[in-house]
């Protein structure tokens, strides 16, 4: 089994990316995971169990109940994602994993634990991610009608899309900034691609994709993802049209003022840089 992971922060293209993956007849890439969830319930569970184990020894009378290490938890959280890949794999050559915060936070430790597996992480520029994020958490309150999804967006208790944005390019420059530290030498096992151009030169990103999972292709392939990977297209075969946005590329421009955008990107002018995502002459 060829396993590889994929995501990046959410609203920067993970779904795209997603979508591309799985359309390739050799790959199986589900509908995004929640490892983090996982990893929290073993946590929940870890302590739980040494809890009830030491007032177990102190019912029989015991001075040191030894306890159980982390270590064994997260070894079984690494069976299951195992597990998880290989009841996808079917007849596929390679299962794809997409996750967005867990990848971000360990896909060092993936790599270890799965050796000679891959990962591919998509990013966007901060501000059209922020202002993403913000029109789908507010279709999210209108369609499920729970607060929580615009208590989120709040900044200092008030609803301000100006702040909320420049907040978010405040964070996503420090997000960034702590991946590329945790990568101290060129890793061939890490791929990292921009929304940007995954958008304006589709077909040659995709390509790069798939050599770089080792997976064939020819130009049929790529055709078929290209014409079934459209915004038009997820919207009419999706139960939920709402959730795909016009995925802008123009850092905020006709959405927000100027100075905001200015400020944001200068916020986040160095994460800009690390990834070599294009800001306009305008805001430069």
């Amino acid at each position: 089994m060829n396993l590889f992971f994929c995501g990046g922060i959410a609203k920067s293209g993970t779904t795209l990316l997603q979508r591309i993956l799985n359309l390739h007849n050799d790959i199986t890439c589900e509908s995004e995971d929640d490892l983090n969830f996982l990893l929290g319930e073993f946590i929940k569970v870890h302590k739980l169990y040494n809890s009830r184990i030491k007032k177990i020894g102190e019912r029989i009378g015991l001075k040191e109940v030894k306890t159980v290490s982390s270590n064994v938890y997260f070894n079984a959280l690494i069976k299951i994602i195992n597990g998880i890949a290989e009841e996808r794999s079917g007849d596929k050559k390679f299962v794809g994993i997409s996750d967005n915060s867990f990848l971000l936070e360990n896909f060092n430790i993936l790599n270890n634990h799965f050796i000679n597996s891959k990962s591919i992480i998509i990013f966007r520029n901060p501000i059209d991610r922020a202002i993403s994020l913000w029109n789908h958490n507010h279709r999210l309150y209108k369609k499920e009608n729970e607060y929580g999804h615009i208590k989120v967006l709040e900044i200092d208790g008030k609803l301000d899309l100006d702040k909320f944005v420049i907040y978010k390019s405040n964070l996503w420059n420090t997000q960034v900034k702590k991946i590329f530290e945790k990568i101290k030498k060129k890793d061939e096992n890490l791929l990292f691609i921009t929304y940007e151009l995954l958008c304006t030169k589709k077909s040659d990103v995709v390509k790069k994709i798939f050599d770089f999972i080792g997976c064939k292709y020819d130009n049929s392939t790529i055709n078929n993802i290209l014409e079934n990977t459209t915004l038009e297209n997820f919207k009419a075969k999706s139960s939920y049209p709402e959730f795909y946005d016009k995925g802008s590329l123009n850092f905020g421009e006709n959405f927000l003022n100027s100075e905001t955008i200015k400020k944001s990107i200068e916020l986040s002018r160095e994460s800009l840089d690390l990834l070599n995502i294009k800001i306009p002459d305008k805001f430069k």
